[in-house]
C-alpha cells in the first residue's frame, strides 16, 4: 500500500480512537457535511518525494478542520488542539512504513461569519518505507 494511503488510514484511526477527538464526528473530504457540530474533517493529505537512494519516502502534509458554531471559537480551538496533540502522538510504525517525524505546521482559528468557526490544523509527516 502507498505511504499516503497508509498514513491517511492511520490518521483516521488515530482520531476516531482518541477519546478527546472521537466524541466529535470525524469525516473525510473538504466538502463533507455533518448534521451536528462540532465535527472534524480530514481535508487534504498531500505528499511529495522524501526518498533516499535505497528507500521510498514521502513528506506528507495532513490538513484538518474542526467545524463548529457558537458565540466564540473557543470550543473549536480546544478540539483543534486535541487533534494536533493526537497526531503528534501517532505511532511511528505503520504498515510497511516508518514515520520519522511529525511536526505541527499550522494552527489557526477562523471566524466564518455569523456563529460559524473553523479551527485549522496542519501537520507534516516524514516517512520512509521499511526495508
Amino acid at each position: 500500500m502507498s505511504g499516503v494511503a497508509v498514513l491517511r488510514a492511520a490518521v483516521l484511526a488515530r482520531l476516531r480512537g482518541d477519546p478527546a477527538v472521537a466524541a466529535h464526528r470525524v469525516v473525510e473530504g473538504a466538502g463533507a457535511r455533518a448534521a451536528a457540530v462540532p465535527f472534524v474533517v480530514l481535508r487534504d493529505v498531500a505528499a511529495t518525494d522524501w526518498g533516499t537512494k535505497d528507500r521510498d519516502g514521502r513528506e506528507v502534509r495532513v490538513s484538518l478542520a474542526v467545524r463548529d458554531e457558537g458565540e466564540s471559537g473557543a470550543r473549536a480551538e480546544a478540539i483543534g488542539a486535541a487533534v494536533e496533540a493526537s497526531l503528534l502522538a501517532m505511532p511511528r510504525t505503520l504498515s510497511g512504513w516508518r514515520v520519522v517525524t511529525v511536526v505541527p505546521v499550522r494552527a489557526a482559528l477562523l471566524h466564518e461569519g455569523g456563529q460559524r468557526w473553523a479551527a485549522l490544523v496542519d501537520v507534516r509527516c516524514r516517512m520512509l518505507e521499511e526495508l
